[in-house]
């Protein structure tokens, strides 16, 4: 591989200077929690009319408004039908929420009170995904193959005679039956996802409103792909859809263009681990209720949420770069959030909120939520390029750039695929006076080179671009190594426990040995 690929990046992300950091951790939202603590698996952002932001959350059987105290009888807003489960997709519409979940008769708030089962004019959907566009609601039904639109505006209303409708999904499936799993919208098209289908609608005369029910026709159909989690979609600021699928992390923009191939996805270099992800979760969660996501503008992330199995993926939207076989994609890293994280929401103001056991937490600060987590990155087996492929490099010392405070970091190198790994802890202090200038050394390299960083396509290779690091010390060491041997990788670990830690850049420049034969 070559110098800025890491094949593990645990607890990480890419900030916007391009150079691995230690994300966030998250920090309790909640004084009161709830009783006995139940994981609050579905989080919402409803906003009224009047722009006032209110956050819904669902645990167990239970559904609550606001996430300071859970012990307020008030905040208690679950409907007089408890359900048995909190999987529940809520959406707005109309100055309500509505809530749709499989097995669960509908529910919906007017902001006020408490949750109250829908009732319709005409047959109402009952399924378990909706979406609200185009001044309707568009929502499946239990038996997986109705699609239902409501009135314009009416979100009870599903009659005919009122301007609703049906859709019979069984007659447009093109590749064997299949089943809706989601619907979203994405600008004037209506898009429906069966496991196995995408199928895309629109207006095929045009409409005021972006799409008129009567004039509907499918515009594209795409096979071989489809989405396995619901609330595995998130729509990106760049006008695409994020799913998950059989395949792995997809984008529908991508699929569309690349309909010759429909398995291209964003997760291909970590393929092994993300299917490996899919398959353990589908053992303890076959419907793939569970499995949670949300996109941040501001920190420029994609984050999904395989919870029964305490993992998440990373993906990081605002460095998309090039691979070795020409197709575009992201930085990949993988979490590992501590705590019972299971709902996972992205406000429309910025922040970050987690579902946890009885509590909610904000993306934010350099622990779990008190407790420390793992930064661990390592690089690929490094061979230094053509020329010197065939030799041995001894190793002496590495060069490391580091934005730290007081911690310890556990630098690591390893020789040859021989599993054994070689370690020199360094403690770093805050006072260090060992930062050049409060500058960081540039980490964009030429392919081959010695030095490992993140490769920003945006500018060019050995280019010397800097960052300034502001109050923050950036600390350069000489760190004494040895061994030697064809290949080499190299890794850091550190304890993040209030710190924040960037390598800013990592360097080597071994002796070159003889040829190995």
């Amino acid at each position: 591989l070559r110098p800025q690929w890491a094949t593990t990046a645990l607890n990480a992300v890419v900030n916007r200077s391009g150079r691995i950091s230690c994300r966030f951790g998250w920090q309790d939202q909640t004084t009161n929690a709830i009783a006995s603590t139940p994981d609050i698996s579905t989080l919402h952002e409803y906003v009224n009319e009047a722009g006032a932001s209110v956050i819904i959350s669902a645990a167990t059987t239970k559904i609550y408004k606001d996430v300071d105290d859970f012990t307020d009888a008030n905040n208690d807003i679950t409907s007089s039908t408890a359900p048995t489960n909190p999987h529940w997709q809520f959406i707005n519409f109309n100055n309500k929420v509505l809530g749709f979940q499989r097995g669960e008769v509908p529910i919906t708030w007017a902001g006020s009170s408490d949750f109250a089962d829908a009732s319709y004019t005409g047959t109402g959907p009952d399924g378990n995904c909706a979406v609200a566009a185009f001044g309707r609601v568009w929502a499946a039904d239990a038996d997986l193959q109705t699609l239902r639109y409501s009135a314009l505006l009416d979100e009870t209303d599903y009659s005919t005679a009122s301007g609703g409708g049906t859709i019979d999904m069984s007659s447009v499936w093109t590749n064997n039956m299949d089943r809706i799993v989601a619907i979203a919208a994405l600008g004037s098209n209506l898009v429906v996802f069966g496991e196995n289908h995408i199928l895309i609608w629109a207006d095929k005369s045009g409409s005021e409103i972006g799409l008129d029910p009567t004039d509907l026709e499918i515009v594209d159909t795409i096979e071989g792909t489809g989405c396995i989690a619901r609330d595995s979609i998130q729509v990106t600021g760049e006008g695409d859809l994020i799913f998950l699928s059989r395949h792995g992390v997809q984008s529908l923009g991508r699929v569309i263009q690349s309909k010759s191939n429909p398995t291209v996805t964003l997760s291909k270099n970590v393929r092994s681990n993300m299917l490996a992800a899919i398959s353990a979760s589908r053992d303890v969660d076959s419907e793939m209720d569970l499995i949670r996501s949300f996109t941040s503008p501001e920190e420029g992330l994609y984050v999904i949420n395989f919870p029964s199995i305490n993992k998440q993926f990373c993906f990081d939207l605002q460095h998309p770069f090039e691979d070795d076989d020409g197709s575009v994609v992201f930085p990949v890293t993988e979490w590992i959030l501590g705590g019972t994280i299971k709902g996972l929401l992205a406000l429309s103001t910025g922040p970050v909120y987690f579902g946890s056991a009885g509590v909610v937490g904000k993306y934010a600060g350099f622990d779990d939520n008190t407790v420390s987590y793992s930064l661990e990155v390592q690089t690929g087996w490094l061979d230094f390029g053509e020329e010197l492929n065939h030799r041995l490099k001894m190793l002496k010392e590495i060069i490391a750039s580091v934005q730290v405070g007081n911690d310890t970091l556990v630098w690591n190198w390893e020789f040859d695929f021989n599993g054994t790994r070689l370690t020199r802890s360094v403690a770093y202090t805050s006072s260090s006076k060992q930062a050049e200038f409060n500058i960081a050394e540039f980490s964009d390299t030429e392919s081959g080179s010695g030095s490992i960083g993140y490769n920003d396509p945006g500018v060019g290779a050995a280019s010397g671009e800097t960052e300034f690091s502001g109050s923050t010390v950036i600390q350069r060491k000489l760190i004494p190594a040895h061994g030697e041997g064809q290949f080499l990788k190299l890794g850091v670990t550190a304890t993040i426990n209030g710190n924040l830690v960037v390598v800013q850049h990592l360097s080597v420049a071994p002796k070159i040995g003889r040829m190995v034969t």
